[in-house]
């Protein structure tokens, strides 16, 4: 959830306000300020939780639109399209971060990037549309994984440009790809690290 302080701007995106965001900003409302947390209202965008799905991917476009920068991180290093994957907010709204020069490549202060916490949230569609996105820049993905079987052994796979198979789903959580942070590493080279 967004914190409550910052600014009107902040308040309103994050409570899915579009008319009365769309009025601060014809007022004069700076559309990139963050709150103490870093939090901008394209973050807010795409961390809200509207009523309306559809409204989520509407803010986010009319605010990239009306200029916000989508590789403004957060005082964690974390930028629109990190909080956009971390937080489920779909294949549409990453298309359009992407489509506005969200960089895919960036990486947080802990190493986490937007592939890692797609894949942490196991949301295959908005994996795809970022594979897609390597892949229309000419690079290539590796997704490394690995795991220890209940007698010990560990397993190590590598998945070019492909997310990992329906065949690392936990039994617990049937239908979750759960990948741990510690156990993969993602890359997409054009410009990051």
């Amino acid at each position: 959830m967004i914190p409550a302080e910052g600014s009107a701007l902040l308040r309103a995106v994050s409570q899915g306000k579009f008319r009365l965001t769309r009025l601060l900003l014809e007022g004069g409302a700076y559309i990139n300020e963050g709150n103490a947390a870093g939090t901008t209202p394209l973050m807010a965008a795409c961390r809200a939780g509207y009523a309306e799905p559809p409204e989520q991917p509407r803010m986010v476009q009319y605010l990239l639109e009306n200029g916000a920068d989508p590789n403004i991180p957060d005082k964690a290093g974390k930028t629109a399209l990190m909080h956009a994957c971390a937080e489920r907010a779909g294949p549409a709204v990453v298309a359009t971060l992407l489509a506005h020069g969200a960089d895919p490549s960036a990486r947080d202060y802990g190493g986490g990037s937007a592939l890692v916490y797609a894949l942490e949230r196991g949301d295959r569609e908005t994996l795809q549309v970022l594979l897609d996105a390597c892949r229309e820049r000419g690079r290539d993905v590796i997704i490394i994984t690995s795991a220890t079987s209940p007698r010990g052994t560990k397993t190590t796979r590598q998945y070019l440009n492909s997310p990992p198979s329906p065949l690392l789903e936990f039994p617990q959580f049937p239908g979750i790809l759960t990948i741990p942070r510690s156990s993969l590493t993602s890359s997409c080279p054009w410009g990051g690290p």
